[in-house]
């Protein structure tokens, strides 16, 4: 059980994604370290739903009809802001060290904090890989660190290599196709996201 926990974690968190996407950004414009950081604060979001899970509010957020429009929506509003921000951002790239752009952590927690789908993925997720007739308890002081790591590692790794990988974006047809690639799949997250429902 515990490699199948592996396994779907891994294959869930590479699939592409608004997370991915804009930490693949956020890599190519502000560096390695910005997309740790974007990382480190997506982290803090799936802890903050994570435990909200856990402890049985998952299923009331998503019993509440009101609740999960709010996040739902402020979701959507947050993914197409950011796609729009993209097409107004100037298309070559500069490592941006300035203190004024919006943090990285902070972009990472509200994108996974708005996901209207990512409470609902805890709620259904982890039971699937709990023995109820063994301790649970120590089940998910295994499978929650477990996690984390996973996602952390997949996500680090995909930060260094966009890091790495500015030079490919250099030339012109390069930097247009990373502003409007990204505007467009972040605005496309936004729209996909305003169609979900409520279980």
């Amino acid at each position: 059980m515990l490699i199948g926990f592996i396994i779907a974690v891994i294959l869930i968190t590479i699939v592409p994604g608004p997370s991915i996407l804009l930490l693949l950004v956020v890599s190519l414009r502000q560096g390695t370290l910005a997309g740790l950081k974007f990382t480190l604060g997506v982290l803090a979001a799936d802890a903050v739903l994570l435990t909200i899970s856990l402890l049985g509010l998952g299923a009331v957020l998503q019993g509440s009809a009101m609740l999960f429009s709010i996040v739902k929506w402020a979701g959507v509003a947050y993914l197409i802001y950011l796609g729009i921000k993209q097409l107004r951002a100037p298309s070559e790239i500069k490592l941006e060290t300035n203190q004024k752009v919006q943090a990285p952590f902070t972009q990472g927690f509200a994108i996974t904090a708005l996901n209207p789908k990512a409470i609902g993925f805890f709620v259904a997720f982890f039971p699937q890989f709990i023995d109820h007739r063994a301790d649970v308890i120590a089940q998910l002081m295994v499978l929650v660190p477990l996690f984390m790591s996973l996602v952390f590692g997949i996500f680090a790794i995909c930060a260094i290599l966009a890091g790495y990988s500015r030079m490919l974006f250099e030339n012109h047809a390069g930097q247009i196709t990373l502003k409007y690639g990204a505007a467009l799949g972040l605005i496309s997250s936004g729209l996909a996201a305003a169609f979900v429902q409520k279980a």
